[in-house]
């Protein structure tokens, strides 16, 4: 029998980075906060997915669903009038929907084919600072503290050791955002603790254990911006790093979803096994996604790091769509099945 929606479901959600293709995510955020019968009561987030959640979690503490909705407006606007006095091209395309569709090739002619036109991630500084007060003025990081605030799982990847540090709500601060969408190529790293981090993408992309581990909401969510398949392989030196790019940011999502599938195939018949701590919350797992890599597949990678106006309204419309139309085929069934088949879809 289809659950009755008029009561309230608990989720949590995961939300994958992307740079400015993190607008696709806030417009699924944008969407869903739309549904009062939604509780979202944790977010775990990478780069630009890291400060979706946080912003939204923010948001939330100052006003509810409604306030989130203002406050991720806000930064997304904020963040494209910062890339406008940085990036000084960014104007002449700014008001085009979809413009680097059609400039990409053009910018990889001007900067011979780098991903950025800084010649020393020293050279992001600017840009790093100005996202750190855009955080600062957004952000209410005392109120994600209060106890009654969700749950924040914020990846950053440890420059030395490579391994995924997980920050939460009473460690979250701006300087934890800038590590976790700190890029190497563009950015500096970001010290905290005395020690190097760099982009959250690297090692947990998103984090979802960790949600999995200290929640006991059921029902999960994972909002994924990067295309897993491509249709054909790349065969100019200007793609096959875009891809290189994909896989690696992808792979460690990959390698998480493929040992959480394991288990709950391991252990859904195991009464016994299903009593361990970990092993009960796998299986226990309803796990969901939306994605939409038909559209974002159009996109080329380089814009990721061009935040125009009308790319970010552009994506932002697709992951409200996409969103919409997600819920209204799978809304009844949240909260009592998976709608997503973690073998079928990630091996």
């Amino acid at each position: 029998m289809p659950k009755d929606i008029t009561t309230t479901t608990p989720i949590d959600v995961a939300l994958q980075g992307g740079g400015a293709h993190g607008a696709f995510t806030w417009g699924v955020l944008d969407r869903l906060f739309q549904d009062e019968t939604l509780r979202i009561g944790a977010l775990s987030g990478a780069s630009a997915g890291a400060m979706n959640a946080v912003v939204a979690a923010s948001g939330f503490m100052r006003g509810g669903h409604n306030a989130a909705r203002e406050d991720l407006r806000i930064f997304w606007t904020a963040v494209n009038k910062a890339a406008r006095r940085t990036a000084p091209f960014l104007p002449i395309f700014d008001p085009v929907s979809a413009w680097l569709r059609a400039s990409s090739r053009w910018l990889d002619t001007l900067s011979a084919g780098r991903t950025t036109f800084s010649a020393s991630p020293l050279a992001g500084l600017p840009a790093q600072d100005m996202l750190r007060r855009i955080l600062t003025e957004v952000i209410d990081f005392d109120a994600l503290r209060r106890p009654e605030a969700p749950r924040l799982f914020i990846a950053a990847t440890h420059v030395l050791t490579g391994l995924a540090r997980i920050f939460t709500n009473e460690e979250i601060t701006p300087e934890v955002l800038l590590a976790s969408a700190c890029l190497p190529t563009v950015f500096p790293p970001v010290t905290i603790e005395g020690e190097d981090y760099w982009d959250g993408g690297f090692s947990a992309n998103p984090p979802i254990m960790p949600l999995i581990e200290n929640t006991e909401t059921r029902d999960l969510i994972l909002v994924t911006i990067n295309p897993y398949r491509r249709l054909g392989t790349p065969r100019l030196a200007t793609d096959i790093p875009d891809r290189i790019s994909e896989l690696t940011f992808n792979q460690s999502l990959l390698s998480e979803l493929r040992a959480i599938a394991m288990l709950k195939e391991e252990f859904q018949d195991d009464p016994t096994a299903c009593r361990i701590g970990i092993v009960r919350a796998v299986a226990r797992l309803r796990f969901h996604e939306i994605n939409n890599e038909e559209a974002m597949g159009e996109y080329d990678p380089v814009s990721k790091l061009f935040p125009s106006w009308g790319l970010l309204t552009e994506l932002h419309g697709i992951g409200e769509r996409t969103t919409d139309h997600w819920l209204k085929a799978h809304r009844t069934t949240l909260g009592t099945r998976s709608t997503a088949q973690l073998i079928e879809r990630f091996g």
